[in-house]
């Protein structure tokens, strides 16, 4: 039992109190076991220190000790010398008793306080199961995700939300989910429908200069060329037709000449008549092979390059019609997209994302930025969990492992899945000595309809598994230089230290292949008996000596 003892007799103010917490019950009393509380004399330079010890309001079943001690100091004072003698052989008889048994418990609390606190498990056989457990959240692999399709007005990260469904509302095809703000789409969309009106003028404009240009090469094709032409030619017969004229008349007065009818003034007037006429002939046919040669080409080169400039011009504009008239286009959808209905029936859930480094939090209010997906409508016929492994367990786990799953919503009713896929790089550190994990999906086997995403689960993923095999808890193995070890209780109560050789483990238990037996009793807590057992293990190639498995420590 557990109790407190006091001893009032007082020589010089000397008060013995002591308290024994492992009474009966050890392993209650664990951090109790041994304790004394003794005061010594006042003078004592132990006295200070135990007697902060001492509870100021009293021991529990020893009330009032204060006034019996009053009483007594006051009772002793009052006695002669011959009674202080007397108590003093007394208390220092009682002194000495307690001195002795404490030492003496000392070392039994040495060897049976850490042996009495250990605690034991009885192996046996039974199914072993070896599983990687990790958690993850539950999400649909089939989602249906909402995503705000408005661009961000200038000088603006995003657009705001101005009214969204509750999460968690059942929505049927065509109901209401988000209203985005349009007052910047609005006013894009005024002031682009003035563009496009401003490049159509331009088009038209472009397609009047185009078919000048074209008219202007087909009349000089076919109007001014042949025009010119026929009048070079009609120059060319006329001068010929001069020069035959004067040649004629210069042959008659050269005959009147010889008769003496015309004077010699007369012929050379007429025969610069002639040359001037054979001048007129050479000019109209110059004029007519420039036309011919070169005049009729650099016309048509020069209006074709207009041509070809006019219709550059249009494609031009046209072009910056066409991308206006689809800037508005896209205005007007984004109008339209302002407010979004759902394209199917399903339960709305909210694209939160805490794990960014500015968290994203669908609300009212909130700036969302092109492409960020809002909302999602899972399809709950396919759930999955979605889990990160640590890089120590990823060797162990295949694709197609069972999967047990337990949800924290519900941890009675566990779920079957199955290992559907592993990423094939870990996820982004973000700092420094980070675990490294790897994404795993893990599909989830006639999900119940209180199936949600958003919950959180425990998934245990069967890597091995055994029938009928020798188990023991994992915490009471423990290694050492390659080799493993295990405290098991003797029938006398002592503890023996055993080599044991283990195959595959999970979370709980290992399996021994070697060194135990069913019914053995091993150490859950091993390293409470463990400075004494480290003695016996023998170093890397040297035999144990004989007797190099007991440890000397008693159990309860």
């Amino acid at each position: 039992m557990c109790g407190w003892s006091t001893w009032s007799p007082l020589f010089h103010g000397t008060v013995c109190r002591w308290h024994d917490g492992l009474a009966g019950n050890s392993k209650a009393s664990v951090r109790l076991y041994g304790e004394r509380w003794m005061l010594c004399s006042e003078t004592s330079p132990m006295n200070n220190l135990l007697q902060s010890e001492i509870p100021t309001d009293g021991f529990p079943g020893n009330t009032g000790d204060e006034a019996v001690e009053n009483r007594l100091v006051s009772s002793r004072r009052k006695q002669g010398s011959w009674l202080k003698f007397s108590v003093s052989l007394v208390v220092l008889a009682v002194v000495g008793y307690l001195v002795v048994d404490q030492l003496g418990g000392m070392g039994g609390a040495g060897e049976e306080g850490d042996s009495s606190l250990v605690m034991i498990h009885e192996v046996e056989k039974s199914d072993f199961e070896a599983f990687v457990t990790e958690t993850g959240d539950v999400e649909s692999s089939d989602n249906l995700e909402i995503v705000c399709e408005l661009e961000a007005a200038p000088g603006s990260r995003g657009t705001r939300i101005l009214e969204v469904v509750a999460e968690g509302t059942i929505v049927k095809k065509d109901d209401f989910l988000v209203q985005f703000d349009d007052t910047a789409v609005k006013q894009r969309l005024i002031e682009q429908e003035t563009l496009v009106a401003t490049d159509d003028a331009a088009v038209i404009e472009a397609e009047s200069e185009h078919e000048k240009a074209v008219q202007t090469l087909n009349e000089y094709v076919d109007g001014t060329f042949p025009v010119d032409k026929e009048t070079f030619e009609a120059d060319l017969l006329t001068a010929n037709s001069l020069v035959k004229s004067h040649t004629d008349t210069l042959e008659h007065l050269q005959k009147m000449y010889r008769k003496g009818f015309v004077s010699r003034l007369q012929l050379e007037t007429q025969r610069e008549n002639v040359e001037i006429a054979n001048k007129s002939v050479r000019v109209a046919q110059i004029k007519l092979e420039a036309l011919l040669k070169y005049t009729r080409a650099k016309s048509i080169a020069a209006f074709k390059a207009d041509i070809a400039k006019q219709r550059a011009v249009l494609t031009a504009v046209e072009r910056k019609l066409d991308l206006s008239r689809q800037k508005l286009s896209d205005l007007t959808q984004q109008k339209a997209n302002c407010r979004i209905v759902a394209p199917k029936a399903g339960q709305v859930i909210y694209a939160n994302d805490y794990e960014r480094r500015e968290n994203v939090v669908i609300e009212e209010g909130a700036e969302i930025r092109q492409r960020q997906v809002v909302l999602r409508l899972p399809d709950p016929t396919q759930m999955r969990i979605a889990a990160k492994i640590n890089d120590s367990k990823l060797n162990r786990i295949d694709v197609g492992n069972t999967v047990r799953i337990v949800l924290d919503i519900d941890p009675d009713l566990p779920l079957e899945g199955e290992l559907a896929e592993v990423n094939p790089f870990p996820f982004p550190r973000r700092w420094h000595g980070a675990p490294i994990e790897y994404g795993a999906k893990i599909r989830v086997k006639n999900p119940p309809k209180s199936l949600r995403p958003g919950q959180r689960a425990k998934v245990h993923i069967f890597v091995d598994s055994k029938l009928n095999v020798l188990q023991a808890p994992i915490q009471s193995v423990v290694e050492r230089d390659g080799k493993y070890y295990c405290l098991v209780k003797r029938d006398d109560r002592t503890w023996q230290l055993r080599e044991v050789e283990v195959g595959p483990n999970n979370d709980s238990f290992v399996v021994v292949e070697k060194g135990l037996s069913v019914g053995d009793q091993v150490a859950l807590n091993p390293e409470l008996l463990w400075e004494d057992s480290t003695r016996d293990i023998p170093e890397p190639g040297k035999d144990a000596p004989p007797e190099a498995a007991d440890v000397a420590r008693t159990g309860p």
